[in-house]
């Protein structure tokens, strides 16, 4: 899974051949890997394993995504801790991706358990985004849908994908003043950032004792 372009599902076929590791990928022969996993993707595998990726360099590209991660202190049983980690993940991911004048297409969260297995899903989002609150409800909605209960979490990681750049983005427009609102708030908190620092203002629900902050 280490491997660009691997998945979870990519993952388990090659694991249950024996290809667990990304050495045994690599030495594997090439028609092997195209008749486990398809003609296309065996060869992209393949060479991503032998360290070969024809993609061309573009000097200076814009990030194509971005992310944090929050580890926690001990194996974090409570979904409630898990939430608040999430809520202070996406809001340090909205304020840095305002800061590059980037939205969001899609977000990714992966959650990392006391065995060091993981899980990731994506979702797409209803449109590009850096709305920290938009960023917090995609996240909270990822998390409940795995269903965790009592897993025992070591980390949890967003990453904000299919970035662009926010002067191309369509924004819908709303008739919910608590929308508007909810921009004109996080604008001034923009602002607050900017002149006393990224830790000047939190949301209230992440200053809770011992709330789990963002680790970049």
């Amino acid at each position: 899974s280490a491997l660009h372009g691997v998945g979870p599902a990519t993952a388990r076929t090659l694991s249950a051949y024996g290809l667990d590791s990304v050495g045994r990928i690599a030495a594997a022969p090439p028609a092997t890997l195209q008749r486990i996993l398809g003609a296309k993707t065996g060869r992209v595998v393949h060479e991503r394993a032998r360290g070969i990726d024809p993609t061309p360099v573009v000097p200076n590209a814009a990030a194509r995504s971005t992310g944090a991660e929050h580890r926690f202190a001990h194996d974090e049983l409570d979904p409630a801790r898990r939430r608040r980690a999430l809520l202070s993940l996406a809001d340090d991911l909205g304020a840095r991706l305002r800061g590059s004048g980037q939205v969001a297409r899609a977000l990714t969260l992966t959650v990392r358990y006391a065995d060091r297995s993981t899980t990731t899903r994506t979702r797409r989002l209803d449109g590009p985004t850096a709305h920290g609150p938009a960023l917090t409800e995609a996240a909270y909605a990822l998390h409940a849908a795995l269903g965790l209960q009592r897993a025992r979490v070591r980390s949890v990681a967003l990453r904000a994908e299919d970035l662009c750049r926010a002067e191309l983005a369509a924004r819908q427009l709303s008739f919910d003043p608590s929308d508007d609102k909810a921009h004109r708030i996080e604008a001034a908190v923009d602002r607050a950032r900017a002149r006393f620092g990224a830790d000047a203002v939190h949301p209230a629900a992440t200053l809770h004792r011992g709330t789990p902050r963002a680790q970049p």
